[in-house]
């Protein structure tokens, strides 16, 4: 049996590596956590608003994808 855990993600193994990432790790972590919970309440004013202009589809999809990226970076975070 190894010691690795079941599921490794890349920011994981990034962080166990014995540089200065492993100090940033949590931070990036908690961000990214406390951003996926935050970010669905721009979407709000976006969708009242409408999207008819170019620049509010630009800045939806922005948004989708900054979702994204948050829920990836803070789904190993575990507040001690």
């Amino acid at each position: 049996m190894s010691n690795q855990p079941l599921h490794e993600t890349p920011l994981r193994r990034l962080g166990d590596r014995a540089d200065g990432f492993s100090l940033l790790r949590k931070p990036i972590e908690a961000l990214g956590f406390w951003s996926a919970i935050a970010l669905p309440f721009l979407y709000v004013p976006l969708v009242v608003s409408g999207l008819q202009t170019t620049s509010a589809q630009y800045a939806c999809i922005l948004l989708i994808v900054l979702h994204v990226v948050s829920l990836v970076a803070g789904r190993e975070y575990h507040a001690e």
